[in-house]
């Protein structure tokens, strides 16, 4: 015998009167599944002809092998649920019972199928944080703020020695600016300034003992070779020649 999912009980208030056991059932398949279960009819009065339909919404999917059985006093009427491959994971509908020939009609609730799991909700502190989140990003934006550029001064003939020796104090602080041409400034290294104060100190150095061998007496003049007034010239002209073009590249 097959498990009785539901007990109908006719003709036990009054002629015709229909009740159930329970007032919903349960089949649970999953799509491609079939099941067989039975109803039992339990009659308290005369025998009688009953009725087994269902709603538009379990139509193919219950099917009675009887559906007008003859009652006497307790009947068992068997039936097949199935849920075609492509079909609905979850159906409603309604199974309903029809007594003195038409006269009375009742249903009860059925439910086929398996109930989807839901999906797993995060915990309100989750929710919270990111909620959190998105707020502090929306009330505090990046801020870009714009750069100014600095406008040079032109140069012209009013520079005059001043400019140089501007310029003088610039090469020994490190305070060149970048080669024009470039978009962006930046300070001079100290690989950098070594070179640029050797030149310097070797100009200076250089027209300092020039002068000194004119200025000094003659019993104290030192006497200057050929090879070293050669090596004399070729100094000058190269610190010379180096501090001239950083002036260019200021300029």
């Amino acid at each position: 015998m097959q498990q009785i999912f539901q007990n109908v009980i006719i003709n036990r208030q009054e002629i015709n009167s229909i009740e159930f056991e329970k007032e919903s059932v349960e089949i649970s398949l999953s799509p491609g599944g079939e099941e067989t279960f039975e109803i039992l009819i339990t009659n308290y009065g005369s025998p009688t002809h009953i009725h087994f339909s269902v709603s538009e919404e379990l139509k193919g999917q219950i099917t009675f092998l009887r559906d007008n059985p003859y009652v006497l006093q307790k009947e068992y009427v068997s039936a097949v649920a199935r849920i075609p491959p492509e079909g609905r994971i979850l159906t409603k509908g309604q199974i309903y019972i029809t007594a003195g020939y038409g006269s009375r009609k009742k249903g009860f609730q059925v439910q086929l199928g398996k109930v989807e799991s839901k999906p797993q909700e995060h915990s309100k502190d989750e929710v919270y944080t990111g909620d959190e989140d998105e707020e502090l990003s929306s009330q505090n934006p990046q801020v870009i703020l714009p750069v100014k550029r600095v406008s040079r001064p032109k140069s012209g003939s009013g520079k005059g020695s001043g400019g140089f020796s501007s310029f003088i104090r610039k090469s020994f602080t490190g305070g060149f600016p970048a080669p024009a041409g470039r978009k962006t400034h930046r300070n001079v290294s100290g690989n950098e300034k070594l070179p640029l104060s050797m030149a310097f100190g070797g100009f200076l150095l250089l027209t300092g003992l020039f002068f000194l061998y004119f200025i000094l007496p003659a019993s104290l003049q030192f006497k200057v070779s050929f090879v070293q007034s050669l090596m004399f010239s070729i100094f000058f002209v190269t610190f010379m020649t180096y501090i001239l073009l950083k002036i260019a590249e200021e300029g």
